[in-house]
């Protein structure tokens, strides 16, 4: 999988038919397999590319929805059960989203204390 193409692809994907129109198309699909260690190390190993191409190539302000897109599209690939979740939250007048992954129920790559702050609205 070349993180590029597909940051592209996702991009692309979400200005043409919306986040919620993607996220409604992967629901009920159900995926079983635990995550080992070769997996996660995989996984963090796209984690940190994908956040450099979209921050550092793509200069993305806002890198977390394409990246969980790309990062649930791995679990996906291999089979792995992960949740895919988009939260809101108002601090000072301003409302900010994040999205991110969580395998068997721990966020992966997220400080715990930050999602705390978010109010999940979508999950899948």
């Amino acid at each position: 999988m070349l993180i590029p193409f597909k940051i592209i692809y996702f991009r692309q994907k979400v200005n043409r038919i919306g986040f919620n129109t993607i996220l409604t198309s992967l629901e009920g699909k159900s995926f079983t397999g635990p995550a080992d260690k070769g997996f996660l190390s995989k996984f963090n190993k796209f984690y940190k590319a994908s956040t450099f191409f979209l921050v550092r190539v793509f200069k993305d302000p806002n890198p977390c929805i394409i990246r969980s897109l790309i990062l649930y599209g791995l679990c996906t690939r291999y089979n792995i059960k992960a949740s895919l979740l988009t939260g809101v939250s108002k601090k000072e007048g301003v409302l900010t989203g994040h999205s991110w992954l969580e395998i068997d129920g721990n966020p992966i790559n997220e400080n715990k204390a930050y999602i705390s702050n978010f109010t999940i609205i979508y999950e899948i």
